[in-house]
């Protein structure tokens, strides 16, 4: 039974959080689908709008990938160990709920660059945020059997 829940929340929130930036660029920048990136949210956090420029930009995916990594340390503590039953439905779950959340909070905290979502962009971020709960999900049950294998 693994007792540590940092690094591996850690290694999995950020895997989770290259995943969903991979999958949230893809849709807009090549599909052409939605316009709203999550670098523009934190870009907007960090620099009250999004990012302009190629530094801005490049602080702003950082900024987003620490978040995300943060997240999946804060869900391997939820989960629980050893986490087995439904890991990936859970984790999902854990992404798409991070997705409402987030919208949730920059509707009423009134953020003005936020505060018009189109539905294609909802929608890219929605997939993207699945996106980062499976990848959340899988790369914990990885770490998770690679480490306690050795202890059995």
């Amino acid at each position: 039974m693994v007792k540590e829940h940092y690094l591996p929340g850690l290694i999995a929130g950020f895997c989770g959080g290259l995943a969903s930036t991979a999958v949230n660029l893809v849709l807009i920048l090549l599909f052409k689908v939605g316009h709203l990136r999550f670098m523009d949210f934190a870009g907007v956090f960090i620099f009250g709008h999004p990012p302009a420029n190629l530094g801005e930009n490049l602080l702003a995916c950082f900024a987003f990938l620490g978040f995300s990594a943060t997240l999946g340390v804060l869900f391997t503590y939820l989960v629980g160990s050893p986490p087995k039953p439904y890991l990936l439905m859970k984790a999902i779950h854990f992404g798409i709920g991070i997705w409402f959340f987030s919208y949730a909070v920059t509707l009423l905290f009134k953020v003005p660059e936020l505060a018009k979502i189109s539905l294609s962009s909802a929608l890219t971020n929605l997939l993207a945020s699945a996106a980062y709960g499976l990848i959340l999900g899988l790369v914990l049950r990885f770490l998770l059997e690679k480490t306690a294998a050795p202890n059995q």
